[in-house]
């Protein structure tokens, strides 16, 4: 485990609240700093991994580009709950690409490698 590692993990929809536009904000801050940083996405926050987002019909940010950003501050570790999807009838290939699935146990085993867990 790094000492200094950061595992960010998003449970909500991504939009109608800012708590998302929080969580990656502080993904890009930490990475900016040199500090290792890590995305799950499970519950409700798997939406925010759909390709093709339309959130300029809410007039809302869309999450898909700042996602594609974050390879450019190293931010490459994404993985996503594989329950979360089967709950919600997801295939993990109509993704983003880049997002790794995830059993339960891989879930706490990923919690359990990060020095910090912050919920979104």
């Amino acid at each position: 485990m790094d000492d200094k590692s950061l595992l960010l993990v998003f449970r909500r929809a991504p939009y109608g609240r800012s708590l998302s536009r929080a969580g990656y904000d502080l993904a890009l801050a930490c990475a900016a700093f040199d500090q290792a940083v890590s995305l799950l996405f499970m519950d409700d926050g798997v939406w925010q991994l759909l390709p093709q987002q339309r959130a300029e019909r809410i007039n809302a940010r869309n999450v898909t580009s700042t996602l594609a950003s974050l390879p450019l501050y190293d931010v490459d570790s994404l993985y996503v709950d594989n329950p979360s999807l089967v709950a919600r009838g997801l295939d993990p290939s109509i993704l983003i690409e880049g997002v790794a699935p995830l059993t339960e146990t891989a879930v706490r085993e990923l919690m359990a490698d990060h020095s910090q867990v912050l919920v979104f």
